[in-house]
């Protein structure tokens, strides 16, 4: 790609996409003497070039062979070098893109304008209006496009991990290149509301002057090789209102780059803020806390949540896994909005009388021996019918509902309507095979 590149710039002192050989090979050693320092193998003749003179001259029998170029000899038997013209538009398209030079949208809008504007133009409508605007309007809604999806890129690139000082450094970047430079002269020195109206105005001209739409059809046919004039005809209106409605649409591509770079502004910003917040608010130290978290999970692949931590993040955070869910439970259950008509249910709604009554004993047993907080306080107030006090470890912990009771006893304690209080200990006890942080369980006086 460097050879293409040092190729084609050479042509650009000639009069043609043509030049000597020696030429070309002299200044590719030039380049791939420091390029390239080991040995070159083309894989087609197994051919080894070990100096640069051999590396160029392969190189530029492989772009031959590869259709990027071709050989002529010339009267005085000098072998040149012709680019082809579509190698030449490809190179000149991965400059555009290496380069990543910004479109002067004013300069195309002026063109645009000034061509319009020309009487002496009207002569031949369409070689020197239509044809012209027509690939100005599409390379100027294409730098529309372009700085769009720049934009969408810049936001899809501050979704991905950063650092706080890689956002704020992303955030200068796009500000100098896209913020400072494209889309701040498309809102102020490149606004279009400055040329539209004249412009749709001039091309509503056309299209309602007859005459000057007679010789537009004619130049359209004699251009473009069009026999039939009813085709022409209905090529040029649908060319020229297809470019009015480039113009009138213009409004709808700037209010969605408007929201797009607003909306980038912001999720830098929020990020930023999050990452740089080291207060001693709330915010600031859940942020601390989940960071630190993540540090420690994230050093271990292998961990996860229902794995053993260490100690000291047991008990600061006292994370456990549960599935319980009772009807204060965070989680909202979803209203289903379909409306539809109900069956009918039969008075014994399919149960015997003895079914029932099973079926109500069962319920109760249910609810009795539930985690509810009112069994957990009637539980607790029996633990604390003879002491003030009662340690956590001291209770039943035979199985695993009693160590489940112990966790609703903790969690209920925080509750306002309970009975008792909690005060933690330090340290972690071990009982019949269960870990957990001990606690002192205290009644309320009410």
């Amino acid at each position: 790609m460097d050879c293409l590149r040092l190729i084609y710039n050479t042509y650009k002192t000639e009069l043609s996409f043509g030049v000597d050989k020696e030429i070309l090979v002299a200044k590719l050693e030039n380049y791939l003497d420091d390029a390239v320092t080991t040995d070159m193998v083309f894989e087609k003749n197994e051919e080894v070039a070990r100096d640069a003179r051999a590396k160029a001259n392969g190189i530029l029998r492989e772009l031959k062979d590869c259709g990027w170029i071709d050989f002529e000899v010339s009267n005085d038997f000098k072998v040149k070098v012709n680019l082809l013209d579509y190698a030449a538009t490809m190179i000149e398209s991965f400059n555009k893109i290496i380069k990543n030079e910004e479109m002067e949208y004013q300069s195309l809008f002026s063109q645009i304008h000034a061509t319009l504007c020309n009487d002496d133009a009207y002569a031949k409508p369409y070689e020197y209006i239509i044809k012209r605007i027509a690939e100005n309007t599409e390379e100027l809604m294409g730098g529309f496009k372009k700085l769009n999806s720049n934009i969408k890129k810049r936001i899809d690139a501050i979704t991905n991990e950063k650092s706080a000082g890689e956002i704020v450094q992303d955030f200068f970047v796009y500000h100098k290149e896209i913020g400072s430079k494209a889309y701040h002269r498309m809102k102020t020195s490149d606004n279009i509301s400055r040329f539209r109206a004249t412009i749709i105005e001039k091309l509503q001209c056309i299209l309602n002057d007859e005459n000057i739409f007679n010789r537009t059809v004619l130049g359209f046919i004699e251009v473009e090789q069009v026999d039939n004039r009813m085709q022409a005809e209905d090529e040029i209106r649908s060319l020229i209102v297809h470019i009015i409605k480039a113009f009138r649409d213009y409004d709808e591509i700037i209010r969605e780059i408007d929201i797009k770079n607003s909306k980038y502004i912001q999720s830098a910003v929020a990020r930023a803020k999050f990452l740089l917040n080291n207060s001693n608010n709330p915010e600031g130290k859940i942020s601390k806390i989940l960071q630190h978290l993540s540090e420690e999970f994230n050093n271990d692949q292998a961990l996860n949540l229902y794995d053993e931590v260490d100690d000291t993040l047991f008990e600061v955070f006292q994370i456990f896994p549960q599935a319980f869910l009772d009807n204060e439970s965070l989680y909202v259950v979803p209203i289903s909005k379909k409306m539809s008509v109900p069956d009918e249910l039969e008075a014994s709604l399919g149960l015997t009388e003895a079914q029932r009554a099973l079926h109500q004993l069962a319920m109760r047993e249910k609810h009795k021996n539930s985690f509810s907080r009112k069994n957990i306080n009637a539980y607790v107030s029996e633990m604390l019918k003879n002491n003030t006090t009662v340690l956590a470890s001291t209770l039943p912990l035979q199985n695993k509902r009693d160590l489940i009771r112990i966790i609703f006893i903790s969690l209920y304690a925080k509750q306002a309507k309970s009975a008792y209080k909690t005060i933690s200990k330090d340290g972690i006890i071990e009982r019949n095979g269960f870990k957990f942080c001990d606690f002192e369980i205290e009644r309320c006086d009410k």
